[in-house]
């Protein structure tokens, strides 16, 4: 049934949803701009208006499910106190999240998969904004002596790419079917240990600072 009186917001939304739905039963490679103007109730041409390219939609559904993904990052961050714990907490939740669509979506991650893979935008500033996140995070962390590191950047680039394993979705999917990874759990102190963490952080170092992991702005 066509949908009506529909501003340009909503049209995008219902189109990213529709197309996420059949990347999900059919696969995002199948799916075509007629079968998202069908599951609309648009002409073709009305969803070639709004987004162009089928690339377009797959790159826009791609941004919204790695933005949810650093939205749920940041939260975790937020809820933790000391900034050991927030870097605890930003991994664990970004590995899950990773996992469970590898789980659960298997044709989203060949998605996002496959925006990886090309080097999309979007994937390029999610990269950018994990990055960020560990950076405000160890820089706190050396605010409040939990770590000690003499570059902040550096230490957070050098810990995105150690944590890579465990975020990258073809990484995981390979750990997830290998009995000889090291897991998440083994690497975490490892990394915190490279940070020049203490075996104890300090339990309340983190609430004697008005320092929060707020979000920097990057729109993955």
């Amino acid at each position: 049934m066509p949908r009506l009186n529909m501003s340009e917001a909503q049209t995008r939304v219902l189109i990213l949803d529709e197309a996420e739905r059949l990347f999900t039963e059919i696969g995002f490679e199948k799916t075509t701009i007629a079968d998202i103007a069908r599951a609309c109730g648009f002409s073709s041409a009305n969803v070639h208006r709004v987004y162009g390219t089928k690339h377009a939609i797959n790159c826009a559904a791609a941004e919204r499910k790695l933005n949810a993904k650093l939205q749920a990052a940041r939260g975790a961050v937020a809820q933790a106190e000391t900034a050991v714990e927030k870097l605890k907490a930003f991994t664990r939740t970004v590995h899950a999240l990773t996992a469970t669509t590898i789980e659960d979506n298997k044709r989203v991650h060949e998605m996002v998969a496959k925006a990886i893979e090309e080097r999309w935008d979007e994937v390029s500033a999610y990269r950018l904004e994990l990055v960020e996140i560990a950076r405000e995070i160890i820089a706190l962390g050396v605010q409040t002596g939990e770590f000690n590191v003499d570059d902040v950047d550096v230490a957070a680039r050098a810990f995105h790419v150690s944590a890579m394993s465990f975020f990258h979705p073809l990484a995981v999917a390979d750990m997830m079917v290998s009995s000889d990874s090291c897991r998440l759990e083994e690497w975490l102190p490892q990394a915190l240990r490279g940070l020049g963490a203490t075996p104890e952080a300090p339990a309340n170092a983190s609430r004697t600072l008005s320092v929060t992991c707020s979000a920097s702005g990057a729109s993955p």
